[in-house]
């Protein structure tokens, strides 16, 4: 088609008026243009999205401002709603609600959170206060504490937390919650090199009128299953759910040079990843899922690896080569990794970059001086120096090269205005990137875990929130029927009606995008 001599030619019937001939052109030229650019997408040879096909569209991963000025440091962070619940380092946790109000102070400078999980469906806030032989972990009803904030009574302080306090978990130092909590929440606390395996079971509806009312504190609703000792203290944990949940779940843990998997039914360890490098730097384990079948996301240094776990052999996962797994590299060693398909961030110390999942092609990379990533469970949120104007009227460009898509070169980057003077306050700018735009909007339900089916029938309380549409977490959780969905929706963003086949030597890796 593109060896004709005009395009006139590719026109089955050329119209009779100039005007219309020169638009219908136009878009025919268009047409052909998007194919191309689709063709090059598939065969892996073109760092682009999904959307820059589009014309005056922002990019899904666009920032938008939530507070210009903050003054504090924040250790950590996650999302209440459309706030931000946010810990900081000389100021206690506060409240932001990103709208001209100041922030709401929520606990005093004597409660030190060093991390934090708001889980509104279970009405429950999770916290790591301390440091060393003093810390634990805290428990909270969410709606204790909004009614003492409507109600503007004193900031809680941590003698007002006492009874909050989960006395086992004293002396730990990193905890780990499942990221699929529907029935059963799970909670793994690492307290030097042994491991507790914690649960909450969801309180039945009839019995939940006449807990709730009297139960300030939901301490007594947790229970101790075991303890698991380890051969080192672990860096980075991760829960992952078995197939059935019954005595097939399992731990990932990373210490020394390596990632290993821990039945939380029997303690049994098994070797999952060796890291060859004499310096290990650990970033995270990410659990997804895929029609049932469990795989995690290793990130060390600058390698993102994707293992596959199954299936499980009775309560041993059968840990093997398979052809489904792959790595990537990044351009920047990340301090923290978000996955929301079919995108993965890596957030370094003054980028973010951005690339598809699966097969870890670059799409987009960011220069964001003095970046911090503070909460990504529902919408992201991060932290720099630039001020919002720079951030939000920054527009994204093409990053396509001729070097290999892994590490391209020569593209343009957005550049930020450089960090404040020494004279001035160092205030911080507060961004957020909603997840429904990276993640799209036609998926109306959240991403499922193996067991969803499980989910689905447990009686719901009768006062906690439904469920949000967009699901607060990142683990890929899709099923077939989703990734088809997906695509449908790629192929009429680029072709209208038109279908597209995958060529042939990339159809196991672009297996997520086309069935």
């Amino acid at each position: 088609m593109l060896n004709r001599r005009s395009f006139s030619d590719v026109l089955p019937e050329s119209p009779k008026s100039a005007r219309k001939k020169e638009e219908a052109r136009q878009a025919e030229f268009v047409r052909i243009g998007q194919a191309l650019k689709l063709k090059t997408i598939v065969r892996g040879d073109a760092p682009t999205s999904l959307v820059t096909t589009g014309l005056c569209r922002k990019e899904p991963w666009e920032s938008q401002p939530f507070c210009s000025t903050f003054p504090y440091e924040i250790v950590c962070a996650d999302s209440w709603g459309q706030s931000l619940l946010a810990a900081t380092d000389a100021a206690g946790v506060m409240l932001l609600d990103g709208k001209t109000l100041p922030p709401v102070q929520v606990f005093d400078r004597t409660m030190v959170v060093k991390q934090m999980h708001v889980l509104e469906p279970q009405d429950l806030l999770i916290t790591r206060a301390d440091k060393g032989k003093d810390a634990r972990l805290y428990v909270f009803r969410l709606s204790t504490m909004k009614r003492g904030l409507e109600e503007r009574q004193l900031v809680r302080s941590k003698c007002d937390s006492r009874e909050n306090k989960l006395e086992k978990t004293k002396g730990c130092h990193l905890y780990s919650i499942n990221t699929h909590h529907g029935s059963e929440l799970r909670i793994v606390a690492a307290i030097r090199n042994k491991l507790l395996l914690i649960t909450r079971k969801h309180p039945r509806f009839e019995g939940f009128s006449a807990v709730a009312p009297g139960a300030e504190s939901p301490v007594e609703e947790f229970q101790y299953i075991r303890e698991i000792c380890l051969c080192d203290p672990p860096v980075v944990m991760a829960l992952v759910d078995g197939p059935t949940g019954e005595n097939d779940n399992m731990i990932c843990v990373a210490y020394k040079h390596q990632f290993d998997l821990i039945n939380e039914s029997t303690g049994d360890a098994y070797r999952l990843h060796h890291v060859d490098a004499n310096r290990v730097n650990f970033v995270a384990a990410i659990d997804v899922y895929e029609d049932g079948e469990a795989g995690l996301l290793l990130c060390y240094n600058y390698v993102c690896y994707y293992k596959k776990v199954c299936p499980f052999n009775g309560s041993t996962p059968m840990i093997q080569s398979n052809t489904s797994d792959f790595h990537f590299s990044w351009n920047q060693m990340p301090n923290a990794i978000v996955c929301a398909f079919p995108y993965i961030l890596a957030f370094t110390t003054d980028s973010i970059e951005i690339r598809l999942v699966v097969n870890g092609n670059l799409v987009y990379t960011a220069v964001v001086p003095e970046l911090q990533l503070t909460s990504s469970r529902s919408d992201i949120y991060f932290v720099s120096s630039a001020p919002v104007s720079s951030a939000s009227n920054c527009s994204s460009r093409d990053t396509s090269s001729q070097s290999s898509p892994q590490t391209p070169t020569g593209y343009e980057m957005p550049v930020f205005p450089s960090p404040l003077g020494d004279g001035e306050a160092a205030c911080k700018h507060i961004f957020k990137i909603p997840l429904c735009n990276l993640v799209g909007r036609s998926i109306e339900r959240p991403l499922k875990s193996p067991l969803v089916n499980k989910v689905l029938t447990t009686p719901a309380p009768a006062m906690v929130p439904p469920t949000p549409l967009i699901s607060a977490t990142h683990s890929l959780s899709l099923s077939r029927m989703e990734i088809k969905e997906i695509a449908s929706r790629t192929r009429k963003e680029l072709l209208g009606n038109e279908k597209v086949s995958p060529n042939p030597r990339n159809r196991e890796i672009c297996s997520h995008f086309y069935s």
